[in-house]
This record gives structure tokens, sequence and C-alpha cells, in this order.
């Protein structure tokens, strides 16, 4: 007789195999990545390089999104008419200077 039993009884032992698996893989990463920064000593400052311009790419794009958003926040407020309406009050800058 067959029982709906979704667990296998090998949970320890597949278990186990999968986390050895996984640690030489992470293992066999790690060294092949040393060794590779070892042969090619530029290669980390091509790593640092990279994340600086994905950084940049993903900075840009936020910024496009957010230009283009203009155009849906500008139907609730009109951005020709502030200094109109706020034309009878003064702003006043008050500046800091520290002194040693």
């Amino acid at each position: 007789m067959t029982y709906n039993y979704p667990f296998s009884d090998g949970v320890f032992s597949q278990g186990h195999k999968t986390l050895t698996w996984g640690t030489f893989v992470f293992g066999g990463v790690l060294f092949l990545l040393a060794v590779l920064i070892f042969a090619y000593p530029a290669l980390i400052a091509y790593f640092f390089a990279g994340i600086i311009l994905l950084a940049g790419i993903t900075a840009l794009a936020v910024a496009w999104k957010l230009w283009r958003f203009r155009e849906n926040v500008s139907r609730f407020e009109p951005w020709e008419n502030l200094g109109s309406n706020n034309s009878g009050y003064r702003t006043r800058v008050t500046h800091f200077r520290w002194r040693a």
C-alpha cells in the first residue's frame, strides 16, 4: 500500500550529500578565484571598476526613472505656479560661522 508521505526516509543522508558537494564546489570556486587573482593582479582592479560602473549605471537608471516620474507628479502639483503663490513670503537664510 502506498502512503501519501512527502518526506523521504533518507533526509539526513541526502542533506549530508548536498552539503558535501556544495562545500566542494564552493572551495573549488574560491581556489580558482585565488589562482586567477594571483596570476592576474589587475583582475582585482577590474572587479572594483566593474562594481563602480554598475553602481553608476544603477544611479543613472534611478535618476532617469525619477525624472520620468516628474510628469505624473506635475499633474498633482504644478511646478510653474509655485513662485506666484508664495510671492508675498520672504525667505530668510541664517548663516553659521565656526570660530576657532
